[in-house]
């Protein structure tokens, strides 16, 4: 029977123009101190990630080489993908930046430098042992670029829209105007290139398909659902409640001290879409409108109410791609062990 390898964590604290990587290590007596595990800098880009990992070869010789870091947006993300070029065999785990600056708040460590984050984050990786982060795929992270642009354009338009009517000066609102109506086309650009990316991907393309036929789910609500969290096939009920954020945490406190709040552990994107979404499509589903009225008739806060039907819709929206079946109300009311509710 092979042997298990011991796995040795690199800690990664992530910047714009390089990463500093340390490795955690394992002594005789037990752990190494923080501050006297081996870390080095590295530019980040390919040639980086090469030198990083010849740096790291004398270390893990017989030992199995996971990677963590904190989540930094692209930086994170494009590193990411240059090591799964490079060593597609290396476990890489992307975590939330709260739990690891929790962690290294818990050290009492000296100091604040790149070098003692690395650090930690790599004592981080070898206490806390995070999964590998699944990597959405390339179309995925295409459409979330581009409707993220989408969003920023639009918000940009209606700033415009709004200051239209107190422009008195005819040159500035010419300018506006022409900016107004270049925004559009823009805006008209990315969205015929969703299209295409979506009309590709046949898995994609069907995913979206079931959730639009749920009341109040529009074209644009699923592919930016997507798009935030990537397909709900891979996804359990209890792991999408999770990520969506509106998974109710609990705050109690001996006796007198009792409350429950929204973790938001997510995306603020995927709500926002989900609020709207619910909005419209709750009173169109007897099945969430039930629920809404059993909740209120208990005394729970409105917005209480509507998270819990976000999280509902949400959870039904995982159930129908699932099960790849379009929205049918008594199937929904009569088969609600099937789908998770």
């Amino acid at each position: 029977m092979e042997e298990k390898k011991t796995i040795i964590w690199a800690g990664f604290d992530v910047g714009k123009e390089t990463f500093s990587a340390s490795l955690d290590q394992i002594t005789e007596s037990g752990k190494a101190k923080i501050t006297s595990l081996p870390c080095r800098d590295f530019k980040r880009n390919p040639e980086g990630v090469t030198n990083f990992f010849q740096w790291a070869d004398g270390f893990v010789t017989e030992k199995e080489l996971h990677i963590v870091m904190e989540t930094t947006g692209c930086y994170s993300q494009q590193l990411t993908d240059w090591l799964n070029l490079s060593h597609p065999e290396v476990k890489v785990s992307i975590e939330n930046a709260r739990n690891i600056h929790a962690f290294i708040d818990s050290l009492n460590l000296p100091h604040k430098t790149d070098k003692l984050d690395a650090q930690a984050i790599a004592r981080f990786g070898t206490e806390r042992q995070p999964h590998p982060t699944k990597r959405p795929s390339k179309t995925i992270l295409t459409i979330r670029e581009l409707s993220r642009e989408r969003t920023a354009l639009i918000k940009a338009r209606v700033e415009l829209q709004n200051r239209r009517d107190a422009i008195i000066s005819s040159v500035v609102r010419k300018i506006n105007a022409q900016t107004i109506a270049t925004l559009t086309i823009q805006i008209k650009k990315i969205e015929k290139e969703i299209k295409a990316c979506i009309v590709e991907n046949e898995e994609i393309l069907a995913e979206v398909h079931i959730m639009t036929t749920m009341p109040g789910v529009s074209f644009v609500s699923a592919y930016n659902i997507l798009a935030e969290i990537g397909s709900l096939k891979q996804y359990s009920a209890k792991e999408l409640s999770a990520i969506s954020g509106l998974a109710p945490r609990i705050r109690q406190s001996g006796s007198s001290v009792h409350s429950s709040f929204m973790s938001r552990r997510s995306s603020g994107r995927l709500r926002q879409i989900l609020y709207l979404d619910s909005v419209a499509g709750v009173p169109k589903i007897p099945v969430l409108q039930d629920f809404q009225q059993r909740l209120l008739a208990k005394g729970k806060k409105k917005m209480m109410v509507r998270c819990a039907c976000m999280r509902k819709m949400l959870l039904m929206l995982r159930s129908m791609v699932i099960h790849n079946r379009a929205f049918d109300e008594n199937f929904l009311k009569f088969s609600q062990t099937s789908f998770d509710l």
